[in-house]
């Protein structure tokens, strides 16, 4: 697998977003908030500014436009360039078809879930499955 220019998911949700259109980093977060995103990527806006300009510095995406609506402030309105496509879609395939050992959290707890008495143990359980209904 090649190195990729950047590695954050959050890098290649961006992709993703320009893809479909040009926006700002504020709609491009309200994007992914709409679409739950955060519940598979870390999103926090700051992070985002740090991905949007390492994308832009590799070339993956450029500033399209300056927009600014009454007394707000300037907003850069960014596209996706050939190399983010061609980025996106072979970061896209290396995440689906190349299997990789991921240690999640519950899995690890599961594993050494003896050191608990039976009974929290079960209970610690029961809570998870309400919060997850």
């Amino acid at each position: 697998m090649p190195k990729r220019p950047v590695s954050n998911p959050l890098a290649l949700a961006v992709l993703a977003c320009v893809w479909e259109r040009p926006m700002y980093p504020y709609e491009i977060t309200t994007t992914l908030r709409e679409r739950g995103k955060q519940d598979s990527i870390r999103l926090n806006f700051g992070s985002l500014y740090a991905v949007i300009r390492s994308l832009e510095s590799n070339g993956l995406i450029r500033a399209a436009r300056t927009e600014r609506e009454g007394n707000r402030p300037e907003r850069i309105v960014y596209e996706i360039t050939p190399a983010g496509m061609t980025e996106a879609l072979d970061w896209m395939r290396d995440l689906l078809a190349r299997p990789v050992k991921e240690y999640p959290d519950f899995e690890a707890g599961l594993s050494l879930l003896p050191i608990l008495a039976p009974g929290e143990a079960r209970r610690c359980l029961e809570e998870r499955l309400e919060r997850l209904d």
